[in-house]
């Protein structure tokens, strides 16, 4: 039994080099299941849209075209509108925001706050319990007025509870109160210890929760979707949501076809994901060694 049980400990023994030879293909697996649907749909939209729909998505375009982008760029002259717009969106959106929401956490983590609980209660109330579509749509079209604007899709989305919570906690465990006395001991105002050093201190949490709103705001669609009518004010999500509703639309009326010729609707679904997705895939990894430690150590408490 003793041999059994020596035996059992020695073939649960790997060598350094097994080991990280083991984690090195578990990585490279892991990471070609997130790359290569990216590299597909990149082909694809590279693609001609009849080799798509003989051959399928491929990486690598068997018959090169882009005949997608033509079209979307053609039948799109609001894109490039749709493009800034979006930009300037997500980059006020985003700043103001993070801004907002950082003051909200920090003010709640402070432990000489008198009204810290109900501030933190009213937060996390809102947090838990929703109004619904419909009070949410007659507040911001009818009481603001703010319906067909573009500051309706930018407001909704300035304070985001979750994030104000791992805010609070970053701010909470991972910055001493040594410091904060200290800078009030040496003169220094609420404003100033704020700007001057929390908010360096805190940059991991403040990459962590920016890049979120980012993707928030980039992202969406259903608001305009709710509040906008004029087609110029059109962010780029809901203008190639209803570039491809059109397209689909004018694949099935046999008359338009016959005129214009087959419409690249799979080659141009593929071109339209990368026009979306591209802007923040190449952002991405500059706010990316940030995440790890903004998240676990704004997650987790000690």
């Amino acid at each position: 039994m003793k041999k059994r049980v020596k035996s059992l400990k020695e073939l649960n023994k790997i060598s350094p080099v097994t080991d990280i030879i083991l984690k090195t293909v578990f990585a490279i697996m892991v990471g070609m299941t997130c790359v290569y649907p990216l590299l597909m749909i990149v082909g694809s939209s590279f693609t001609q849209n009849f080799s798509i729909v003989v051959d399928g998505y491929n990486v690598i375009p068997r018959v090169f075209s882009t005949e997608a982008y033509d079209f979307v760029f053609l039948k799109s002259p609001k894109l490039f509108r749709s493009y800034g717009l979006t930009i300037f969106i997500t980059t006020v959106g985003s700043a103001i925001g993070v801004v907002i929401m950082a003051m909200y956490a920090y003010a709640i983590s402070r432990k000489d706050l008198k009204y810290r609980r109900f501030f933190s209660l009213f937060a996390y109330v809102t947090f838990v319990f929703s109004g619904g579509l419909v009070p949410f749509y007659f507040v911001y079209s009818r009481v603001l007025g703010l319906g067909n604007t573009v500051a309706v899709m930018i407001i909704p989305y300035l304070v985001n509870v979750w994030y104000i919570v791992i805010l609070r906690t970053f701010f909470a465990s991972s910055i001493p109160d040594e410091i904060l006395e200290s800078a009030k001991i040496d003169g220094a105002s609420e404003i100033r210890t704020f700007v001057q050093i929390v908010m360096p201190l805190a940059l991991p949490a403040l990459a962590s929760v920016t890049m979120f709103t980012v993707l928030a705001y980039w992202n969406d669609f259903q608001l305009p979707l709710y509040f906008i009518e004029d087609s110029s004010k059109y962010n780029l999500q809901y203008l190639l949501y209803r570039i491809m509703s059109n397209m689909e639309f004018l694949a099935q009326d046999t008359n338009s076809i016959s005129l214009e010729g087959p419409l690249p609707i799979e080659s141009a679904r593929m071109a339209m994901c990368v026009l979306g997705a591209g802007p923040l895939l190449i952002a991405y990894p500059f706010f990316q060694r940030y995440f790890v430690r903004g998240l676990t150590v704004g997650a987790v408490k000690g």
